[in-house]
């Protein structure tokens, strides 16, 4: 089945084949110790698999989600959810999926982010234009 691929080291998002296999996620993610994390970033249930540990691999790079207020770690692959709670393919267009994600970078881009505006509690408002921060 097809499958969104969100690489924030190249900054691109493909359409990969995903095989159905939960074990395939943790390959296709670089998952540092082989466990994964959901998280749900359409109503439609389409939701990214994360690395559970991305938080800390070293020469980590993130990414932002329009719908998601905090910046997600390495690389993840989008998939949509059946209502027994299969991986389906996404309901979510590759276009919409594009426009709703930005770059950041690495740690230093994050540090330096909030070295200029302090605590942050919702990414959202300094990478999506007209978005307000919700707290």
């Amino acid at each position: 089945m097809n499958a969104y691929f969100i690489n924030p080291f190249s900054q691109n998002v493909t359409t990969v084949d995903y095989d159905g296999n939960y074990e395939s996620i943790s390959r296709l993610i670089d998952a540092s110790r082989g466990y994964f994390d959901v998280v749900r970033l359409y109503g439609n249930q389409d939701a990214a698999f994360v690395d559970d540990e991305g938080l800390y691999v070293e020469n980590q790079r993130f990414w932002i989600h329009r719908n998601y207020p905090q910046p997600l770690a390495g690389k993840a692959l989008l998939l949509g959810t059946d209502p027994e709670g299969n991986s389906v393919e996404p309901k979510t267009s590759y276009e919409d999926l594009v426009g709703d994600i930005r770059f950041i970078g690495d740690r230093f881009e994050l540090a330096l982010l909030h070295k200029f505006v302090g605590n942050i509690d919702d990414y959202r408002p300094h990478f999506f234009a007209g978005m307000k921060e919700t707290a």
